[in-house]
């Protein structure tokens, strides 16, 4: 048999409950939902079961909630600043001015040539990813050369553009239609 969990004497069970009936958060509900079932007799595994949550992560939840009280039972992921950005604000004005002219190959701004572009400002390897993210950030939009087939023709490619320059551009449309308007006429 599983032994019972001692809860510090921070809430009474019927806080507890009162605590898990009234929280608007689902994780903090699911917190202190957790803790009154222990404190109604269930083993950690039942409580964790009953929530949602495995065996261990309601074991974490009473020793932060033993240590720290009824304050530790708040949702931390939304204290999590996430990951820094690449470049600072300076290096987001310098790129921003970079973005105006071409490319040292002179392409386009891919997201591709950002990282690199970013990488070589910092020292330091950076992903696509951050300079697709950077890109955006600056309220651009990550360009993609239009793709070019491996077997194409650039002479036959000048011809076509000649040949289209010098047709009328105009269609003439559908050949007119004999009969009335109406549908039995034809």
């Amino acid at each position: 048999m599983a032994c019972r969990t001692k809860l510090e004497p921070h809430l009474t069970p019927a806080e507890l409950k009162e605590g898990y009936r009234t929280a608007t958060d689902r994780a903090v509900r699911c917190h202190f939902q957790a803790l009154w079932l222990i404190s109604q007799g269930s083993t950690q595994q039942e409580a964790g079961e009953i929530v949602g949550y495995t065996q261990r992560w309601v074991q974490e939840i009473v020793k932060r909630y033993n240590a720290d009280g009824p304050e530790a039972l708040r949702d931390r992921r939304h204290e999590h600043a996430g990951a820094s950005r690449a470049l600072a604000a300076e290096g987001e004005r310098e790129l921003k001015e970079a973005l105006r002219a071409r490319p040292a190959d002179g392409g386009v701004w891919t997201s591709r040539k950002t990282a690199a572009w970013i990488s070589r400002h910092l020292g330091r390897k950076v992903s696509t990813t951050s300079g697709w993210r950077t890109l955006r950030r600056l309220g651009e939009t990550p360009k993609r050369p239009r793709p070019r087939h491996k077997n194409s023709d650039p002479e036959a490619k000048e011809g076509f553009k000649e040949a289209a320059a010098g047709a009328s551009g105009r269609s003439r449309g559908a050949a007119p239609r004999r009969g009335g308007g109406d549908l039995g006429d034809g």
